[in-house]
């Protein structure tokens, strides 16, 4: 493998950047990631592939590892990557990268929300609603039993009706908890009119954006999003690395840190860090990111729309009712499963993966194309 030094790594990465803003369509995105050409892969929903660019800054860094800790300490766990990764998640989402701390994954970011508004203590209440992410829907029915008022309102027709959340918030609703897009079907709430409720009451606004950063345009200021976290093993594509974002005004009053370690820091959202990120999730996001940025995330969510129309008109006239609200514009769709093991079986043959259990999911990213999705639809038909 070709020794590279930490400017060559950069000057790669800057390459990358030039060559993915360089391309006329996107289809030529399909070549960067191999896993493409094995299956018809139709979930980075569950999981994203990496990317040649991602898989070979990987290699790089585990090279240097194998020279000793020495010598990836002084290339890449300096410090000067992470605080690259930061500013360009921060451009991802239009927010300070002051507002940006790293967390081991979506999951932990909601509980540092959670634990730091003393909700449970203060007497007050958290609104949620059952498209919101099953493990934290699985968090929230623990802090029940513990005590906590928690309120999940339930879905009309797999969307939510913000008439349904404005009679169960009220002055005492501290939190309200939501996916911005559920992963069950895609369903992308409306995240102004939830904001506006929430502040109306004196409440804060949490979003949990896995499903959907870095495959739609997220502004957290025009959104009016006060917390948001996410993983990056999804439309981030890849690295396992998690990120939270507190809105600044908020940090540290409203907000109190409650667990603390080497990483805290008086000020800024790594006050809420505990430990060192993972270095190779932040090598991996390094490049990632980059990719995203070169691409833009609006093109990136102009190519899942027709991929995306297309199986909402052909799966439901062959049997598979769509359960993702029209009005819902994102890399996710899903469909009623009549006989599930039949249609496990016919997408097994056909090589082609999604994610099934009670429905079926389809979600689409930058390497997926038309024939793909056709391949999807000849395999159910």
């Amino acid at each position: 493998m070709k020794h590279v030094n930490r400017r060559g790594f950069l000057v790669n990465g800057s390459a990358l950047a030039a060559a993915a803003a360089a391309r006329t369509e996107m289809s030529a995105a399909r070549a960067d990631f191999p896993w493409a050409a094995r299956q018809t892969y139709l979930n980075a929903a569950t999981e994203h592939p990496l990317s040649v660019h991602s898989t070979r800054a990987i290699e790089e860094y585990l090279h240097a590892l194998s020279h000793g800790p020495d010598s990836a300490r002084d290339r890449f766990e300096n410090g000067h990557l992470m605080a690259e990764v930061k500013r360009m998640f921060a451009r991802l989402i239009n927010a300070s990268p002051h507002e940006i701390g790293f967390t081991p994954s979506t999951q932990t970011g909601e509980n540092i929300v959670l634990e730091g508004l003393d909700i449970q203590a203060g007497g007050g209440n958290v609104v949620t609603n059952d498209l919101h992410y099953g493990g934290s829907l699985l968090n929230y029915a623990h802090r029940r039993k513990a005590g906590m008022d928690v309120r999940v309102v339930p879905h009309r027709d797999y969307q939510i009706d913000i008439r349904d959340l404005e009679r169960v918030v009220d002055r005492k609703t501290k939190l309200i908890a939501i996916a911005l897009v559920s992963n069950v079907n895609g369903y992308v709430h409306d995240v102004k009119a939830i904001s506006d409720l929430a502040h109306a009451h004196g409440a804060y606004l949490y979003c949990d954006v896995i499903q959907c950063a870095g495959a739609i345009p997220i502004d957290v200021k025009a959104m009016g999003i006060d917390f948001l976290a996410c993983s990056s093993y999804k439309f981030l594509m890849g690295g396992r690395f998690g990120y939270l974002y507190v809105r600044e005004d908020l940090q540290g009053a409203v907000l109190r840190p409650r667990l603390f370690g080497g990483r805290s820091t008086p000020s800024g959202a790594s006050r809420y860090e505990i430990s060192t990120a993972s270095h190779i999730g932040c090598v991996c996001q390094h490049q990632a990111l980059q990719y995203i940025h070169a691409l833009g995330v609006g093109r990136i969510a102009a190519h899942a729309r027709p991929l995306i129309d297309r199986l909402r008109k052909e799966l439901p006239a062959a049997g598979y009712p769509v359960i993702t609200p029209e009005t819902s514009h994102s890399p996710i769709v899903s469909f009623r499963l009549n006989n599930p093991e039949e249609a496990r079986a016919r997408l097994k043959a056909a090589n082609v993966i999604v994610t099934m259990g009670s429905y079926l999911r389809v979600s689409v990213s930058v390497f997926n194309n038309m024939a793909d999705v056709d391949r999807l639809i000849a395999a159910l038909a």
